[in-house]
């Protein structure tokens, strides 16, 4: 009677507690991708109006509301250029959007004994979530001048509990 009453118990309270999915870096990182890549997908309206929202947002709710998003200097900037919070990802996302066509961005494969894998190289930080890096290839098309690119870089995500971007660093050959 009395082991009834205790796995009857245990079964309530285990079953009221729900469980927090384990956070898969392959995942995480590869809806990242997707929707960056997805930032070139925007129309002009026929009033000539730049529908670049829509994009940005489904990009932008990727990070938790205090994110940190490092990418590298513009033509006119030294060091590592950081955006603060949804706002200013917004704003980097937008301008990204709106300079560029063609994106093709990709986890790179690596090949050993004929066995090809894209490496995702992750671990879970003391404060919790996970921390991801990937290499990458990006590809791209300037929207003013139609050049193309193809360059290689790096990114490094820590993604909190639930799941959401606290912080990205983006790191691009130059030159």
């Amino acid at each position: 009677m009395i082991y009834t009453i205790f796995a009857s118990l245990f079964l309530f309270l285990f079953l009221q507690t729900p469980a927090q999915p384990a956070l898969q870096p392959e995942l995480l990182v590869d809806q990242w991708f997707i929707r960056l890549n997805a930032l070139d997908d925007w129309y002009i309206t026929v009033n000539g109006k730049e529908e670049t929202d829509p994009v940005v947002d489904k990009f932008v709710d990727l990070y938790n509301k205090d994110a940190f998003h490092e990418v590298q200097p513009n033509e006119n900037q030294l060091g590592h250029v950081i955006f603060h919070g949804q706002e200013g990802i917004k704003k980097w996302a937008t301008d990204f959007a709106k300079k560029h066509v063609h994106l093709a961005y990709r986890i790179d494969f690596m090949t050993r004994d004929e066995k090809p894998a894209q490496l995702f190289y992750s671990t879970k930080p003391p404060w919790g979530g996970l921390a991801a890096a990937v290499e990458f290839s990006a590809i791209y098309t300037n929207r003013e001048d139609r050049k193309r690119f193809m360059i290689p870089g790096s990114a490094f995500f820590v993604f909190d509990p639930g799941g959401k971007i606290q912080r990205v660093r983006i790191n691009m050959l130059n030159g």
